[in-house]
């Protein structure tokens, strides 16, 4: 049986989590396919010793600020996978649990989405999946590897192997504001 909500949305970590409040703020039919089976996206993979880069304050989803660590000025992987699951839970967001998403396909006026549960179909998708299960690579600490482009995926480095001294960061870029471009004036 095909279910037909008017939106799916793909991915139920935070950026598919602020969709559906925004959804369900509108009143639009609409589902959450997320291919884990509990709450907190990406989080719950991560290290014990990962922190936000932000106080909570500023890391909060619409509608519900993330109370604040205690003891802590940036919260832990498990402050915010608890207040993720909070979040769905309190705005009764309709999330269905290891839903894989395989594939989407244009069907004449809709989207097919097959998932390794059963198919939806939607006249819109958002993909809100982030890049965790991608194969974006950070360079090897392996001394022995030589080849160029040696690479070990995010999501599959184990937290053990990581040196205690490695770190990383990462920054949204927001282009500087262009001056429209002026015409040409000729002299009078």
């Amino acid at each position: 049986m095909t279910r037909t909500p008017q939106v799916v949305v793909i991915g139920g970590g935070q950026a598919g989590l602020a969709a559906g409040y925004h959804l369900r703020r509108l009143g639009v039919d609409f589902v959450i396919l997320d291919g884990q089976s509990t709450p907190g996206g990406a989080w719950q993979h991560t290290w014990d010793s990962l922190h936000l880069f932000s106080p909570a304050a500023h890391s909060s989803l619409p509608g519900r600020l993330m109370p604040p660590q205690p003891c802590e000025t940036y919260p832990d992987a498990s402050h915010v996978v608890a207040y993720l699951a909070d979040y769905e839970k309190r705005y009764d967001l309709p999330v269905q649990r290891g839903a894989l998403v395989q594939a989407v396909h244009r069907d004449g006026p809709f989207l097919r989405i097959q998932t390794d549960t059963g198919t939806w179909q939607a006249r819109a998708v958002i993909s809100a999946t982030g890049t965790w299960t991608r194969p974006s690579c950070r360079p090897s600490r392996d001394a022995k590897s030589s080849r160029a482009g040696s690479c070990t995926p995010w999501a599959t480095a184990a937290p053990a192997t990581s040196p205690a001294s490695a770190s990383s960061w990462s920054a949204a870029a927001t282009p500087a504001p262009r001056s429209p471009p002026t015409s040409p004036t000729t002299p009078s």
